[in-house]
């Protein structure tokens, strides 16, 4: 009877190791979560079809993303063929009247700057990860100011949300 005690004793230790052992889950302070073989990324040069076309758009979003994934990933840029490659074409630019003050005189008290981007996204070593999907973020601005005064720092609000939605779907699985 004690040697059955035993023998149970060490086949459930045996099988709590294997299960440990087999079960590997990685962390990280950023909240990435990228293979482990997964060593490099490439950005591929944006394109921009927007009707409407900012010059400095997607330079300013491929330096962004760029900076985010070297800062908060360990992975390192590469030109051509990276473990994650990103695909990027902005195709959307648009200022629209939000908020309108009624009246006779009815005129935009609001605008809003959109900007969406279509995002392929690959990764050579997890495909279920592999996405091609849209992302649009916007920014408000009061329609009494001009909207040349108030574009850069709009675009740079709008970037640093379209990069923070781009990282998390891309790399840290939200």
């Amino acid at each position: 009877m004690m040697w059955k005690l035993k023998y149970y004793r060490w086949a459930s230790y045996f099988a709590i190791s294997l299960l440990l052992v087999g079960c590997t889950v990685s962390y990280s302070f950023t909240g990435a979560s990228i293979p482990i073989e997964a060593k490099t990324f490439t950005i591929r040069d944006i394109s921009n079809v927007a009707p409407t076309i900012n010059p400095s758009l997607a330079t300013d979003l491929e330096y962004a993303l760029t900076e985010k994934l070297l800062r908060q990933t360990r992975l390192a840029e590469t030109n051509f063929d990276g473990d994650l490659i990103y695909d990027i074409t902005i195709i959307g630019y648009t200022v629209t009247p939000t908020a309108v003050t009624g009246g006779e005189d009815a005129r935009a008290s609001l605008n809003r700057l959109t900007i969406r981007a279509k995002v392929k996204f690959q990764n050579r070593y997890d495909k279920e990860a592999n996405f091609e999907r849209t992302f649009s973020k916007y920014a408000d601005f009061d329609s009494s100011n001009n909207f040349m005064d108030e574009e850069e720092g709009l675009v740079l609000n709008i970037i640093d949300q379209l990069v923070i939605d781009i990282f998390n779907a891309s790399v840290a699985n939200w």
